[in-house]
């Protein structure tokens, strides 16, 4: 799905996946190990409020928001900063908006209530990433991510 705004809660991965693209983007912060990226992970805490602030429900009718398009949304972080559902829950305040969401983990279902709300008024996208069925490859391209 084409994008107008992208938002991605956290900076660095968990997941830790060999092939990332986004990995450089540490070096911006003049983190420049490899494991950096992983390792120390960087929790956009005021997320929602800024998208409150920028983009009322009123400026988020008809556009589309990519969510995790450089970093996992619903990463190990997640789970005690709850950035993305609070994303979640500004966008299901808003209509006719397209929303796309990338993941490899399963805690997406934790949002299921959210999506459905934000699905009942806009158009919703879950992007499950499948690398391979093969374990031993995946546990070397993404030794983190859920398997």
């Amino acid at each position: 799905m084409p994008f107008t705004w992208t938002i991605n809660p956290y900076r660095g991965c968990e997941f830790g996946c060999r092939y990332c693209y986004a990995r450089y983007t540490h070096e911006f912060m003049g983190l420049n190990r490899w494991e950096d990226f992983e390792e120390k992970i960087y929790v956009k805490r005021d997320a929602a409020r800024i998208l409150v602030r920028e983009l009322t429900p009123e400026r988020l009718t008809g556009q589309s928001i990519a969510l995790g398009t450089a970093t996992d949304p619903y990463q190990p972080a997640e789970r005690r900063y709850g950035v993305t559902r609070s994303l979640l829950a500004v966008m299901a305040l808003a209509r006719d908006l397209r929303l796309s969401v990338t993941t490899k983990s399963d805690l997406v279902t934790r949002d299921i209530d959210l999506l459905r709300r934000i699905a009942a008024q806009n158009s919703v996208q879950v992007n499950l990433t499948v690398t391979t069925l093969d374990r031993r490859l995946a546990r070397i391209l993404e030794f983190r991510a859920p398997t």
